[in-house]
């Protein structure tokens, strides 16, 4: 009587697909449909939170009536470590307060023309409108300590 073993070679199916890390912001689709804000990607160190749930919090104010919580247009994050990277649209953004940590950086867009706006740690920054300008989309957030 002979016996035959078969040994099954792995295919390509077998094993699980690659890990590629896109930083893409989790539960970002949730957020734009309930906060009217897109919260693309960044390195995982500024997080959109609940406003009033912590000290130390970058608040942002927008003009934003498609916002649906109980605070329209009021959004807050938390920096945590020493640096992050947020990428985002928020229009309408016309004032940041710094979290009296980091220094922070805002990327806005006003008629097509992007700039740096340097946000004071210690109290609000206006940007846009805010600023006396047009109104302006928020694109990025870089804190650093």
């Amino acid at each position: 009587m002979a016996f035959s073993a078969s040994a099954g070679a792995a295919t390509a199916t077998d094993s699980p697909p690659p890990i590629v890390e896109d930083y893409s912001y989790p539960g970002a689709a949730q957020i734009l449909q309930d906060r009217a804000i897109k919260l693309i990607s960044g390195d995982g160190h500024i997080v959109l939170v609940a406003c009033g749930s912590q000290p130390g919090l970058l608040e942002l104010h927008a003009y934003n009536s498609a916002d649906h919580d109980r605070d329209p247009g009021h959004y807050c994050f938390k920096v945590s470590g020493p640096t992050g990277y947020l990428r985002l649209e928020v229009p309408n953004a016309y004032q940041l307060l710094g979290d009296n940590q980091h220094a922070v950086q805002a990327t806005v867009e006003i008629n097509g023309q992007t700039s740096t706006v340097p946000i004071s740690k210690t109290g609000w920054t206006g940007i846009g409108e805010g600023a006396g300008t047009d109104p302006s989309t928020l694109l990025e957030l870089r804190a650093s300590a």
